[in-house]
């Protein structure tokens, strides 16, 4: 039996100005999540909340519950999903971040966790809304 080996290309680096446009994409997302969930009567409690390299997209309530938003914008989704990018380690990086939250603003409500995706099409752009995409329990 031969042994195979595989060599793994280096990502490529993007340049400044691709950086500055994937951020721009993704609070362009961000901004677009905040107009669907407010019009849906959620109230936005906070915005991009951050501590160290972690960061929470959207805090919200609705309806008596705290919500965790993690927002997702994707020029297309012919390869994946763009939930599929919340991952096991994202999802729990998220959840040490909401319970610090909860703490230092001495919430006391349920916490629930949603993922909204934005994806680009010639039409403007299609929102998912993931409601309890995941939860606490499950870690």
């Amino acid at each position: 039996m031969a042994l195979v080996k595989f060599q793994f290309a280096k990502p490529k680096e993007r340049s400044v100005e691709s950086r500055r446009e994937a951020l721009e994409f993704g609070k362009f997302g961000e901004q677009m999540a905040t107009r669907y969930l407010e019009d849906k009567g959620y109230t936005i409690l906070d915005r991009n909340y951050r501590r160290g390299h972690l960061e929470i997209d959207l805090i919200a309530q609705d309806k008596g519950e705290l919500v965790i938003v993690e927002v997702k914008t994707r020029a297309d989704n012919t390869h994946f999903q763009p939930e599929d990018a919340v991952d096991h380690r994202k999802r729990q990086a998220l959840i040490r971040l909401a319970n610090e939250y909860v703490k230092t603003h001495n919430r006391t409500e349920n916490v629930r966790f949603d993922i909204v995706t934005i994806v680009s099409n010639a039409h403007g752009a299609d929102i998912k809304h993931i409601k309890n995409a995941y939860n606490a329990m499950s870690f």
